[in-house]
C-alpha cells in the first residue's frame, strides 16, 4: 500500500497560514513592551522589575521548547500548533483583565507556553513539506511575519494604547488573533504524524542529536542572536520615548520601521541562499555564512544607534536591524538541512529551549544596566557582543558540510 504524502497540493497555502500565525505571536508577544511607556507608570514598576516581567515569558517558552518539539515530531501537528496557539492567545485576553504585577506575571508565563510551539511546528511543516532549494524562501517568509508583527504591534499598539489604554491593546489582540484558529484547523496538513510515526524506529534519537556538534553550534549562534533580538523587542519602544523623546505617535513609525527593514532583508537573504544553493553550492555552507555575516554586521552597526544626532543614530538602527534579517533568513533553514523532516520539531525545540535563554537573560541584564546607569549605551554594547559570540558559534562548531544527522532523509527531498 502506498503511504500517505506528507507533502499537500498547495504548500504555499500552509505556508501563508504559517507567516500569519508567527505575525500574530510576535504582535502579541510585543504587546508588553509597546504598552510599556503607559503600564510601567501605572503599576509603578522599576526598571529591573519590567526587565523581571519581559523575561518570564521565556522562562516557560524556554522550558517548554523540548516538549513541544518532542510533540510535533510524534503527533498531528494541526492539533498541537492549534492547542499552543489557543493558549497564548487566551493569555494575552485575559492580560487586559489583571490588577496586579502577579498577574500581570502569570499570564507571561502561559503565554510562554502556549508559544513555545510556534517554531517546532513550523519547522517541522516546512521540513517535510518545502524541498531543500526553497526552503530559504519559504523559512524567510515566514521570518517575515516575525518581523512584521512587532511593526505592526509598534505601529497600531502604540496607537492604541493613546486612545484606548494598555488594556484595551490586550484586549483586541487576544480576541482577534483567535480567528486564526479556524483556518488552520480547515487547511493544515492532516498526515505529517502518520509519516512520523511509522519511520519512528528509523529516526534520530535524542542521544545521537546530542552527541552532533553542529546542534550545540546553532543552539550557541541562536542564544547570541536571539539576545540582541529580545534587546531590540523588548526595549526598544523605551529607548526612544525615554533617551530620544519620542512621543509615543512618533515610536508609532520610527519604530515599526526596524522590523520592515528586517523583513526586507530576511527575504533578499532567503532568495539569495536559495539561488546560490540551486546552482549546486553546498547548503550548509551557503546557510552558515548567511547567519555569520548578518550577526557580524549587526554587531559592528548596532553602537551607532547612540550616536548624539538622532538622524545618524535612526539610520544605525535601521542599518542594524537589516542586517540582523539577513542573519534571520537562514537560522532556521539550517536547521531543516541538517535535521532533516523526522527530527527538524526535536532539534529546533531543543535549540530554541538554549537560544531562549537569552530571553531570560536579556531584559534582566538590560534592566539592571539601565537601572544602575540611567542609561542604554552599555545595554547595546552587550547585545552587539553577543552577535560576535552567536556568529562564532555557527562558524566554528557548524563546520562540516556534510554533517547531516539523517542524509537519507534529505535525498527525498531534492
Amino acid at each position: 500500500m502506498k503511504p500517505p504524502d506528507s507533502r499537500p497540493r498547495q504548500p504555499w497555502g500552509i505556508l501563508i497560514l504559517l507567516i500569519t500565525a508567527m505575525s500574530i505571536s510576535f504582535f502579541d508577544r510585543g504587546n508588553l513592551a509597546v504598552a510599556a511607556p503607559v503600564l510601567v507608570p501605572h503599576f509603578g514598576l522599576s526598571p529591573w522589575a519590567f526587565g523581571l516581567l519581559v523575561s518570564a515569558f521565556f522562562w516557560t517558552y524556554a522550558a517548554c521548547q523540548i516538549l513541544s518539539g518532542w510533540l510535533v515530531d510524534r503527533m498531528e501537528v494541526r492539533w498541537v500548533y492549534a492547542v499552543g496557539f489557543l493558549i497564548f492567545s487566551l493569555a494575552t485576553l485575559t492580560t487586559a483583565a489583571v490588577t496586579a504585577f502577579s498577574g500581570l506575571l502569570c499570564m507571561q508565563f502561559f503565554l510562554g507556553i502556549g508559544e513555545s510551539v510556534t517554531y517546532p511546528a513550523t519547522s517541522r511543516v516546512l521540513a517535510a513539506v518545502f524541498p531543500e532549494n526553497r526552503r530559504g524562501l519559504a523559512n524567510s517568509l515566514v521570518d517575515v511575519g516575525a518581523k512584521l508583527g512587532p511593526a505592526i504591534g509598534t505601529m497600531c499598539g502604540a496607537l492604541l494604547v493613546a486612545k484606548l489604554g494598555w488594556r484595551g491593546l490586550f484586549l483586541i489582540t487576544g480576541s482577534v488573533a483567535l480567528i486564526w484558529l479556524g483556518p488552520w484547523l480547515r487547511w493544515a496538513p492532516r498526515n505529517l504524524s502518520a509519516t512520523g510515526i511509522k519511520q519512528a524506529a528509523a529516526s534520530p534519537g535524542w542521544r545521537q542529536l546530542l552527541r552532533r556538534r553542529a546542534v550545540w553550534g546553532t543552539c550557541g549562534g541562536l542564544c547570541g542572536a536571539n539576545f540582541a533580538w529580545y534587546f531590540l523587542l523588548g526595549w526598544l519602544p523605551s529607548y526612544l520615548v525615554r533617551e530620544r523623546h519620542f512621543s509615543l505617535h512618533s515610536v508609532a513609525l520610527v519604530g515599526a520601521a526596524p522590523y520592515v527593514l528586517m523583513a526586507l532583508s530576511s527575504v533578499s537573504g532567503g532568495v539569495l541562499a536559495d539561488r546560490w544553493i540551486s546552482r549546486g553550492a553546498s547548503a550548509v555552507r551557503v546557510r552558515r555564512g548567511f547567519l555569520v555575516t548578518g550577526l557580524v554586521l549587526t554587531a559592528f552597526l548596532l553602537p551607532s544607534v547612540l550616536l548624539p544626532r538622532i538622524e545618524y543614530a535612526v539610520a544605525g538602527l535601521f542599518l542594524s536591524c537589516s542586517a540582523l534579517g539577513f542573519y534571520a533568513s537562514n537560522v532556521f533553514s539550517l536547521t531543516q538541512t541538517l535535521a532533516g523532516p523526522q527530527a527538524a520539531g526535536r532539534w529546533t525545540g531543543l535549540q530554541n529551549a538554549c537560544g531562549n535563554l537569552a530571553g531570560i537573560l536579556s531584559p534582566i541584564l538590560t534592566g539592571w544596566i539601565v537601572n544602575k546607569t540611567g542609561a542604554y549605551a552599555l545595554a547595546f554594547v552587550a547585545a552587539g557582543l553577543a552577535c560576535l559570540l552567536g556568529a562564532s558559534s555557527f562558524r566554528f562548531l557548524v563546520s562540516d558540510p556534510t554533517d547531516k544527522l539523517d542524509p537519507r532523509a534529505q535525498k527525498t527531498l531534492g
